[in-house]
């Protein structure tokens, strides 16, 4: 029993104080470079949100631009168009034509070259959050190797994201929403979206894809949600004609 006790004494002596100090210092410089990064990461996605805002403002104000033009070019066609006039007035009302529809293709250029600013804005915007959520997860992580609380919390990563109505409508002068949720992850995978039916009284309902098929239909596949029209309903099984049935 005493060897037994000498060997457990001797392994407990060879943990060196001066080894475990410098682990744990290595350890949290190692953490708090990473809490550093990951602040850095989240100023980035500030300022990209906030070059994002004015990319917003700018195109809604191209569109603007853009529909005051088109609206001048319809008034000054009218007018060109105009039966009675003198020579002169003919000729002054093709010259107000020809200027506003000049200034049209100007406002449809200027939209344009918005569009794809603000598109590009969205698109950095998105990338600094996802790289400010790398950056701190990693510090998270650091953070409990130290033994320490991760700086971050939950409520920090919800607000990395701008929420999804902020950009509803950002790329649909370019078409490039699809791509867009795509990239942040907002695209849901395919036939896994799920479809709440109401529950009474405020009571949550449950997954439309939850509940049994119609009878006849196959085992695991969701009832289809529209129903076929009433004019094209089936004929009866003995070949009777039931078009011209209305529900009641």
């Amino acid at each position: 029993m005493g060897g037994v006790s000498g060997v457990g004494g001797s392994g407990a002596s060879k943990v060196d104080p001066a080894e475990a100090q410098r682990r744990a210092e290595a350890a949290r410089q190692k953490a708090e470079a990473a809490r550093l990064a990951a602040e850095a990461q989240r100023k980035a996605t500030t300022e990209a949100r906030d070059t994002l805002s004015q990319a917003r403002l700018d195109a809604n104000s191209a569109r603007r631009q853009k529909a005051a033009a088109e609206k001048g070019v319809a008034d000054a066609r009218k007018a060109a168009e105009k039966p009675g006039q003198t020579p002169e007035e003919a000729q002054k009302s093709k010259d107000a034509l020809a200027a506003a529809e000049k200034k049209l293709k100007e406002a449809n250029e200027a939209s344009r070259s918005a569009a794809q600013k603000l598109k590009e804005a969205e698109e950095k915007a998105t990338q600094a959050a996802n790289s400010a959520e790398k950056a701190m997860r990693k510090a998270n992580a650091a953070a409990l190797d130290e033994g320490k609380t991760p700086p971050f919390s939950q409520k920090d990563f919800d607000k990395l994201k701008p929420p999804r109505n902020e950009f509803e409508s950002v790329f649909e002068a370019t078409g490039q929403k699809v791509d867009l949720e795509k990239l942040m992850g907002l695209t849901p995978p395919p036939q896994q979206e799920v479809i709440q039916s109401a529950g009474a009284e405020g009571a949550p309902g449950i997954p439309l894809d939850a509940v049994a098929p119609f009878e006849g239909s196959p085992v695991g596949e969701p009832v289809p949600y529209d129903a076929a029209p009433f004019d094209s309903v089936p004929p009866m099984p003995d070949g009777s004609d039931t078009s011209s049935m209305t529900p009641t």
